[in-house]
């Protein structure tokens, strides 16, 4: 079978009957593709991986999924376009207003973020499956990790190699990236702990500001250059 076969019912129908009906031209290639996208986001934030199909994407989008794949060869593309465009939300380099704040202060924004909308419980769901079908989509497995926490750490090894080159830190240059993913993981724990534990309950706002002002203090307190007394 045909992957355009098994479209959402009365989708090309519904597209032929709006040209019919006179409505205005259809959007271009660039404003289709974000309503792609939205939709999956959506479906991403609600369901299951193994919901989140072309099919139910199409539905969502109010589109065939001959139009979804004439913008993404195959689901592993189009979610991981998704992954790729929530993370660059989520974890942001520092604004231009806040790069001459103290170090510090640097890391508590870098490590603070907005968790996206949707329920907990479905997105758990969703990153178990992942790893349980990680060597299916190995693409999309490796973008979780880079397109998330990596791209955290490397805002954060950025951070850290500023203050390596200013003389403020007592590492090497190329401990950099190994000190950003400590500090990482000693901000937000071991995340195997929530996906194997059923009944892990998510740390609140406050638990999560104290971990992190802990994490930042204790690895500023271990690095900190000493400095003599008449510095």
């Amino acid at each position: 079978m045909s992957k355009y076969e098994a479209e959402p019912e009365g989708a090309a129908s519904q597209e032929t009957g709006a040209r019919k009906r006179g409505r205005p031209v259809q959007m271009d290639f660039e404003a289709r593709e974000e309503v792609i996208l939205d939709a999956t986001h959506a479906l991403m934030m609600e369901r299951g991986f193994d919901q989140v199909t072309m099919s139910a994407i199409a539905r969502r989008a109010g589109m065939s999924k001959r139009t979804l794949y004439a913008h993404f060869d195959s689901q592993e593309a189009l979610l991981g376009r998704v992954i790729a465009r929530v993370s660059a939300s989520i974890f942001q380099p520092l604004p231009e207003e806040d790069q001459d704040r103290p170090f510090s202060e640097r890391l508590d924004l870098l490590l603070t973020f907005n968790k996206p909308p949707g329920s907990d419980r479905h997105k758990l769901e969703f990153l178990r499956t992942m790893v349980a079908r990680a060597q299916t989509y190995p693409a999309l497995a490796r973008g979780l990790v880079h397109e998330g926490r990596g791209r955290l750490t490397g805002y954060v090894r950025d951070e850290i190699m500023r203050e390596i080159t200013a003389g403020r830190l007592s590492l090497a240059p190329d401990q950099a990236a190994l000190s950003a993913d400590l500090i990482v993981s000693m901000a937000f724990g071991d995340p195997l702990v929530r996906l194997l534990d059923p009944e892990f309950a998510e740390p609140t706002p406050e638990i999560l500001a104290e971990r992190r002002a802990l994490a930042v203090r204790l690895f500023l307190t271990g690095c900190a250059v000493k400095m003599g007394d008449d510095a």
